[in-house]
């Protein structure tokens, strides 16, 4: 089943308030505007930062401003993480989705995120802090967004929505 962007006028209206809140620090508290668009690149040397370990090892996430999914109000976050590099949607409930593209630095994610009906790019930042609840033993802690749970299970929708945004964004970016 496709997921189709178009909404009702409501939620874009409601679409467009949750970018004008992000814009101002306000649905994400860590957020911070980043000086410059971070590029997207196939090449995973062409970008990856010089890390001991990686924040967030490669793999798919769900993040939400609920630690439930699906509720409605809450913002949510589903990402695909490779080589440091990232891409993924921010939505809500019943909602449309805005996709994003960006890369994992040590303490935050530095991302693009396009809006769906202007396809216009918004660089953000969203800090990164260790979830010390999810520490096994000796081990380390694992990396969440600030201000969001880290949700273990994706629905058909998350994953639709996440491969809508890599789809996007491959057939947008030329071949290196």
């Amino acid at each position: 089943m496709t997921l189709l962007k178009s909404v009702s006028v409501q939620t874009q209206f409601i679409k467009k308030t949750l970018l004008a809140v992000a814009a101002f620090g306000l649905a994400f508290p860590s957020a911070t505007t980043a000086q410059v668009p971070v590029p997207l690149s196939s090449s995973p040397s062409a970008s990856r930062p010089s890390l001991q370990s990686d924040v967030l090892t490669d793999g798919t996430y769900l993040f939400g401003q609920s630690p439930t999914p699906g509720q409605i109000g809450a913002v949510y976050a589903v990402l695909s993480v490779e080589n440091n590099q990232t891409v993924g949607a921010f939505y809500q409930p019943r909602s449309s989705f805005d996709c994003f593209y960006g890369q994992v630095l040590p303490n935050q994610l530095a991302l693009n995120v396009v809006d769906s009906y202007q396809q216009t790019v918004h660089p953000y930042a969203i800090a990164l802090s260790l979830d010390g609840s999810l520490v096994a033993g000796n081990g380390a802690g694992v990396s969440t967004l600030e201000g969001f749970h880290r949700i273990d299970t994706l629905s058909e929708q998350d994953v639709s929505m996440l491969n809508t945004c890599k789809a996007d964004f491959s057939e947008a970016t030329p071949a290196q």
